[in-house]
């Protein structure tokens, strides 16, 4: 089974803020993305371009993951500025065709070349915001390697396209974002974030409950990747995307309880009403990968905050003082 990211909770914020950024690491985030986009006025958008560098360092130091979203209008400017070691991915809005994402990837490549990067290390996350975006999605999604997630179709921007409300009580962009999950799944990708419905009719970002609940939903439905706009819904979302022990318990019996069907021949049987098959054993196979997957990453990241309170503090730590001694 490949390594699947753990990308369970994120936070979108302005570049430009400097309060924002500097909080960043203290959020307990899988991942922040740096907006260059939306939440920075044109007047500023200069300026935010000086900022990303630093930024980036800045909100890596909990161990989350750290994106970029540029402009769809700025690509080349948004690009060499943003393109630095320590950047993961970047995200680019209002994708609607794959000759946009091959010239990100020509640029991206050439600046990888350029700064001493990894070739290919940096992702493109292309954000499907218009009816064109998914009309187009299958195209899209295979235009460059760089793409490893795909998805969307729901948002103001698609709001906006198709004319509808954005806060209703029913899901208003279930076509599209159905459409973008069979393209992601054809083409064995990881599902962006196009979770089940929860209804959100106040336009709150920071209902953690309401967090939760979808966070829970959208993993019984395969999708393991949430983000948002307030602290608020970051440990909702991680605890939401995370198997519980009676999950892993519950697995592990299933597992058990495969093994020993195999030595009798057989290639089912129920047992306390449950059917066991080997599509429930490898159901409970990739709950137990994934725990595993998710148990490493908070790990990684309960790591880099240690590393950075002690940094905070002056104190070095064991690691570094290993390596000062004589």
């Amino acid at each position: 089974m490949p390594k699947h990211p753990v990308r369970r909770s994120g936070l979108t914020m302005p570049v430009n803020s400097s309060r924002f950024v500097n909080a960043a690491w203290t959020r307990g985030c899988d991942f922040i993305n740096l907006d260059l986009e939306d939440s920075v006025p044109e007047s500023q958008k200069p300026y935010a371009r000086t900022l990303i560098r630093s930024a980036i360092a800045t909100a890596a130091k909990g161990g989350a993951e750290i994106f970029v979203r540029i402009n769809h209008d700025y690509v080349r400017a948004d690009l060499e500025a943003v393109v630095w070691p320590g950047l993961k991915r970047v995200n680019y809005p209002k994708a609607e065709t794959a000759a946009e994402i091959r010239t990100l990837d020509s640029i991206i490549t050439e600046l990888e070349r350029k700064r001493g990067i990894r070739p290919g290390t940096v992702e493109i996350g292309a954000n499907i915001e218009t009816a064109v975006g998914v009309a187009n999605g299958y195209e899209i999604a295979s235009a460059s390697p760089r793409i490893t997630d795909f998805g969307g179709g729901t948002g103001y921007d698609m709001s906006r396209d198709l004319g509808v409300e954005m806060f209703v009580g029913f899901d208003q962009f279930v076509y599209g974002k159905g459409e973008l999950e069979l393209i992601t799944r054809a083409l064995g990708l990881e599902i962006h974030r196009a979770g089940p419905f929860v209804p959100n009719t106040t336009g709150s970002v920071s209902d953690a409950e309401r967090a939760l609940r979808e966070a829970e939903a959208s993993r019984k439905c395969g999708f393991r990747q949430g983000g948002g706009l307030h602290p608020n819904v970051v440990e909702p979302q991680n605890k939401g995307f995370t198997p519980t022990s009676e999950e892993i318990e519950d697995a592990r019996w299933v597992l058990e309880r495969y093994r020993t069907l195999q030595r009798t021949g057989k290639v089912w049987e129920e047992v306390k009403g449950r059917v066991i098959d080997i599509y429930e054993a490898r159901r409970a196979e990739e709950l137990l990968e994934w725990a595993h997957l998710v148990a490493e990453r908070d790990a990684e990241k309960a790591a880099a905050v240690a590393r950075a309170k002690n940094e905070a503090s002056g104190h070095p730590g064991i690691q570094a003082s290993r390596k000062t001694a004589p």
